[in-house]
């Protein structure tokens, strides 16, 4: 068959069709031996531009970042442990301002706040999760509505979060946070009804120089001294 025929042909369509895919594939590989720090122009640009796509792909890019958890208990549960590396906090906040939000500017935020790496605990009241999975959590007797009330009070003030202890550590060792703040999370209200405080998001910053690429823990003890804790390897995320 002559050069240039249909094999040549179907030949260059095959590639131009996998290319999509070769350059997301691209566009999100991990350095196997460390994360992005501090972040090159062209890091810059492929965390933007995967940010802006708010996708698919992005999302499986996010995914090995953030830890769900299923303890169940009659305090405060520990629902979420999420930790963002400089090239995924450029990411995040990309997807999160797809509208008017240009690549200089995420060149100029991420300047502003340097290289950090964040640590968000989203913590639930019990109040926030239905009956049905409550009822499932203890074959134990139900409290009288006296002392659930107080219970509640108790735990209701936006600052309940500060009875908790968090820490990241690397083989061992506390790695020191250069802030910490939180922000309330409220139920949407309702014609019947006003929000409610349902929990909180606690965030914790970290200086990026001062964590390795390495396997990272972070643990939440409680105010009842249970300790749950996340496992991230970092060599895995870019």
């Amino acid at each position: 068959m002559p050069r240039g025929s249909r094999t040549d042909c179907c030949t260059r369509v095959s590639c131009l069709l996998r290319a999509p895919a070769l350059l997301l594939a691209a566009l999100i590989s991990v350095d196997a031996s460390a994360y992005d720090v501090p972040l090159t122009p062209a890091a810059l640009h492929d965390a933007y531009v995967l940010g802006q796509r708010n996708d698919q792909a992005t999302a499986a890019f996010l995914s090995p970042y953030l830890k769900q958890l299923t303890e169940r208990a009659a305090d405060p549960h520990i629902a979420e442990i999420e930790i963002l590396t400089p090239f995924a906090q450029v990411v995040d906040q990309s997807r999160r301002l797809t509208s008017g939000y240009s690549e200089q500017q995420a060149t100029q935020d991420y300047h502003q706040r340097g290289d950090t790496v964040l640590v968000r605990v989203l913590l639930m009241l019990p109040a926030a999760y239905p009956k049905e999975q409550s009822n499932r959590e203890s074959k134990s007797p139900a409290p009288s509505p006296s002392s659930t009330s107080e219970q509640n009070s108790d735990l209701r003030p936006e600052n309940f979060w500060q009875n908790f202890r968090f820490a990241l550590k690397q083989h061992g060792k506390v790695i020191p946070t250069r802030s910490i703040h939180n922000k309330p999370v409220h139920s949407a209200p309702t014609p019947d009804s006003p929000g409610v405080l349902d929990g909180a998001n606690v965030w914790l910053e970290y200086d990026a120089k001062d964590i390795a690429s390495d396997d990272t823990s972070i643990e939440v003890v409680t105010p009842e001294s249970s300790t749950i804790s996340a496992v991230f390897d970092l060599k895995k995320l870019r």
